[in-house]
């Protein structure tokens, strides 16, 4: 697949399933092409779809979706396939959880109810997640983990974080990261997904939320990630302290790492 090719968005049956663009990192090298790809859940895949997922090799999919999630959207995949999945099931609930959301909604039940929400929601994630990516940087390090998929159910808030933190560590700027989840609109059906989110809360949380509150929630807005980044920046003081301080990551883990996804 070409660098063109890298943006496009390539099954049919997953919501945004695309590879992340070669974009350049540190030491004015570039992210090499397919080794990272991202997506929402994989249980609508086609026969096609199948074929496709065959020809990229992936060798690791971390899998950042409950317990309830995989139950109920069972992957499909490739028979015959050798990959190996990291299930990161693991989440703050008593912080993070859907309840939690909902209960800030219900408090202002409109737009800025919302963006309340996913504000609390992202500005957790560095905490929330820090487990989930040391376990990735392990497998990654350890070798024949590339390429790798990072998906949860929708495969925009989850594994937005997980995705943006690969890209940080590969010396990837703000601005390209930021592009990189922005990208999650153009493959999102926003209308679609804010009536299932509109259900979903009233099926499994018993919470009626209006369109105008279950919206924001589905959008992939620039302010989301850039809360995580800012509570990166004030805990830690950068990426770079929170890679060392949080995962655990040494000079020697990010000069390994970056010398395997750059070239």
């Amino acid at each position: 697949m070409s660098a063109a090719a890298a943006d496009a968005h390539l099954l049919g049956g997953a919501k945004n399933f695309r590879a992340v663009k070669p974009y350049k990192g540190a030491f004015g090298r570039c992210l090499r092409e397919n080794i990272l790809f991202r997506s929402g859940e994989l249980s609508r895949l086609s026969e096609e779809d199948l074929s496709i997922l065959r020809s990229l090799e992936i060798q690791l999919v971390c899998d950042m979706r409950s317990q309830n999630e995989q139950a109920e959207y069972v992957s499909r995949w490739p028979d015959g396939s050798t990959h190996r999945h990291l299930d990161l099931a693991g989440r703050d609930n008593a912080n993070a959880s859907p309840e939690k959301l909902f209960k800030i909604i219900a408090s202002e039940p409109d737009e800025t109810g919302a963006l309340k929400a996913m504000d609390f929601l992202y500005r957790r994630k560095p905490h929330a997640h820090a487990g989930n990516l040391r376990q990735v940087f392990d497998a990654i390090l350890a070798g024949n983990s590339l390429p790798l998929l990072v998906h949860c159910h929708a495969g925009k808030d989850r594994t937005g974080f997980m995705v943006a933190m690969l890209l940080a560590a590969a010396g990837v700027s703000r601005i390209d990261i930021i592009d990189d989840y922005e990208t999650t609109a153009r493959f999102f059906p926003v209308e679609a997904e804010t009536l299932q989110m509109v259900d979903w809360a009233r099926r499994s949380y018993g919470q009626d939320i209006t369109p105008m509150a279950a919206r924001p929630m589905v959008e992939a807005r620039r302010l989301y990630i850039e809360a995580a980044f800012g509570e990166i920046d004030s805990h830690f003081g950068g990426v770079d302290g929170y890679l060392s301080e949080a995962l655990g990551l040494n000079a020697t883990d990010l000069a390994r790492y970056q010398g395997l996804v750059l070239e």
